[in-house]
């Protein structure tokens, strides 16, 4: 693990107070509402769709679908980026969310995702379900456009 991202963990854990019922999260702003594809798909866009390297993102979500969290969990290489469900699920439990989405660059520009993106996916899916942590969407994006795994009824 390199320094930033501990130090971003260790961020993360200041941001949690204890209390008398338990754990929870302070300050948390909702960023913007996760209800359409199309503005979760313009969102990695803008925040990721330019980028040289893959980079993949968790939202984190409260029941309202807003999005409390935008957490950058790995950047890769310019053809492939490593992230295992744990890594996932630990940020999305940190911050507490009620639900997630997901998203990765591909810096070639073409969105179709690859087999080993589709496996990711099937594999977060069914995680998720186990943990009740639903996995509401996965996006591929380049600087243009968007491919949403809910979309194509691939989730």
């Amino acid at each position: 693990m390199n320094k930033n991202s501990q130090q971003e963990r260790f961020s993360k854990m200041n941001l949690i107070n204890k209390t008398t019922q338990g754990y929870q999260l302070r300050d948390v702003v909702a960023e913007f509402t996760a209800t359409s594809a199309i503005d979760v798909g313009h969102y990695f866009q803008d925040r990721i769709g330019r980028q040289l390297q893959e980079h993949f993102v968790v939202l984190s979500l409260n029941a309202a679908l807003e999005v409390i969290s935008a957490d950058t969990i790995a950047i890769g290489q310019i053809t492939g980026v490593h992230v295992t469900p744990r890594d996932i699920f630990q940020i999305a439990l940190l911050n507490n969310a009620a639900s997630i989405m997901v998203g990765h660059n591909h810096p070639s520009g073409r969105i179709q995702p690859s087999l080993s993106d589709d496996n990711t996916t099937q594999e977060l899916k069914k995680l998720s379900d186990v943990m009740q942590l639903p996995l509401h969407d996965h996006f591929v994006v380049s600087a243009h456009s968007y491919y949403s795994y809910a979309e194509h009824q691939k989730l």
